[in-house]
């Protein structure tokens, strides 16, 4: 792939959140020079996935697949509060995207699928490998210049990725997902404005 896309992970956790179409369309303004890839997390509908498998042991290989079907239904939700943006289910689709002028929200399922889980590093099918760590991935393979981690809450001052990980603010397997990531930055949308933040190793 000839351009190297910013990658940009909105929390699920921002999905119920009315001010999110005209902040994150924003965001998207500002930044409209260059190659974008959207990675939405699971919020709520993943968390459903996560309590059904406490009460019925669903196990983890069933639990995983689960858990990256609601990663593609809550990319379909987000282009429905952002119409603007396009759902790909293929690395190969982005450029299409582009052409466009438009942004494209990877459905990650596809790419753990078929590319990662052929690494020599693939991501842990556990519940502490979250769409922080997918949307790490998907940077590293991408080569991308920097990612960016749209987030609900704020990041306190002088905290590095693996203090994150501790404050629960990324999961746990982010500092190692991210490690050939130079350029980390985390952004709080719910400050105004947002700013953001280099998060570094």
């Amino acid at each position: 792939m000839s351009r190297r896309p910013v990658v940009i992970k909105v929390g699920g956790s921002l999905l119920d959140w009315p001010e999110l179409r005209t902040t994150l369309e924003r965001e998207l303004e500002a930044r409209q020079a260059e190659p974008l890839v959207i990675v939405i997390g699971g919020g709520a509908v993943t968390d459903v996935v996560r309590d059904l498998d406490q009460v019925h042991t669903l196990g983890q290989e069933r639990s995983h697949a689960l858990a990256l079907r609601s990663l593609d239904l809550t990319a379909h939700l987000l282009t429905a509060i952002v119409p603007t943006l396009v759902v790909v289910d293929r690395i190969e689709s982005l450029n299409a995207v582009w052409t466009e002028s438009k942004v494209p929200i990877l459905a990650p399922r596809i790419f753990l699928d078929e590319v990662d889980a052929r690494s020599a590093d693939p991501i842990p099918h556990a519940w502490e490998a979250t769409s922080d760590s997918i949307a790490a991935r998907v940077a590293v393979y991408l080569d991308s210049p920097e990612l960016v981690l749209v987030k609900s809450a704020p990041l306190p001052h002088g905290a590095n990725r693996r203090g994150a990980a501790q404050l629960g603010l990324v999961d746990p397997l982010f500092p190692d997902s991210a490690r050939r990531l130079a350029r980390v930055f985390y952004l709080n949308l719910r400050d105004s404005p947002p700013i953001p933040i280099l998060l570094p190793p």
